[in-house]
């Protein structure tokens, strides 16, 4: 059975997302999925990270949420 996974991105990132949607930029989309989409993923294989499975409630997380860890802005 695979799993869902959540995936957290910033207003820039959002907004460059945006941007290279708009403009067809496959290059971009590329340098995007490099240096933002896949070192969060990677992140997300590390024990202790604050990234979880998507099914899994909030409540069976080791520490809480409010402690988890500030996710970065795409530069």
């Amino acid at each position: 059975m695979a799993k869902t996974w959540g995936l957290s991105i910033g207003e820039a990132e959002r907004m460059e997302l945006e941007r290279i949607v708009m403009d067809g930029d496959s290059e971009g989309a590329l340098q995007f999925l490099h240096e933002v989409i896949y070192p969060k993923v990677k992140e997300s294989e590390k024990p202790g990270s604050c990234f979880h499975d998507a099914s899994k409630p909030v409540e069976q997380l080791e520490r809480p949420v409010d402690k988890h860890k500030k996710l970065g802005d795409f530069r």
